[in-house]
């Protein structure tokens, strides 16, 4: 084992932002550094410029994924758009291989032990020095201790608990995507002006973290995201001395998990050949 200096660890950047249909999340791929594969379940690639930086690998099956994934070494940044997507086509490939018509608790565990590996490989694959952005879109839970209906519902990552429990554990940074509208009257004329912004704290209601320096302040909200202005907010400092790390990513010694191991052994090829 080798040690090496603080100064001289790279962190991965994995950042995940959810939201509604129609919030930014996906425009925000434009902003993306470099050659671009983008990982699509959803079809929505309407806003992502028709640049020649960018791949797109449509996953219409489970299969599509993990063929997807073999690619991801091969290009600066990896978009997944969007995991919630991505956990639909699992349950739909486990149905068919069990040939049930309907979810069954083994199988919600298998679903969850396959997506924290796949989960554990973006991280992986950050970690080698490539750029991840996971999109999710959101769901409202009614919170249960609340008696108030004023109360607004906790609003997270439309994920299985245990999934987006992990996703939010796993990512340096976790926002809320917004459209907001704001109007003003210009000489009796109404006047709109539309724009995007993602919530990165200050809203308990929200799930929402920022691995950052200490000290470092961070706005309740950014307008307009790119990700250099997201990653200059969760530069962050570990306080402990990491061993020495793999620049084989498929053996980092920090994410080599058991969720990563039962996710290789699912599929039918390694990722990294």
């Amino acid at each position: 084992m080798k040690l090496q200096k603080l100064t001289k660890i790279k962190l991965h950047t994995l950042t995940t932002f959810y939201g509604e249909p129609g919030s930014g999340k996906t425009t925000f791929i434009n902003t993306l550094p470099g050659s671009v594969l983008v990982i699509d379940t959803d079809r929505g690639l309407a806003s992502v410029s028709p640049d020649e930086r960018f791949a797109v690998a449509e996953c219409h099956t489970w299969d599509d994924v993990v063929e997807a994934m073999n690619y991801a070494k091969g290009f600066d940044s990896i978009a997944v758009d969007h995991f919630t997507g991505v956990q639909e086509l699992l349950y739909k490939h486990l149905m068919e291989k069990a040939s049930s018509k309907k979810m069954t608790l083994p199988m919600y565990g298998e679903a969850s032990t396959i997506l924290k590996g796949l989960i554990d490989e973006l991280v992986a694959i950050s970690y080698a020095g490539k750029n991840v952005y996971v999109i999710c879109q959101q769901k409202s839970v009614n919170l249960e201790d609340v008696v108030d209906e004023n109360i607004p519902a906790s609003i997270i990552p439309n994920l299985m608990e245990s999934v987006g429990k992990y996703l939010t554990a796993s990512s340096r940074v976790i926002g809320h995507t917004e459209r907001v509208l704001k109007s003003k009257v210009v000489k009796g004329v109404k006047k709109s002006k539309d724009f995007y912004q993602v919530r990165l704290s200050g809203n308990p209601a929200y799930n929402l973290k920022v691995t950052r320096k200490p000290g470092l302040s961070i706005p309740e909200t950014v307008t307009n995201p790119t990700w250099d202005v997201v990653v200059d907010h969760t530069i962050a400092i570990i306080f402990s001395v990491i061993a020495s790390r793999a620049t084989d990513i498929t053996a980092h010694p920090i994410r080599e998990t058991r969720s990563l191991s039962s996710f290789r052994s699912f599929i039918c090829k390694p990722l990294y050949s």
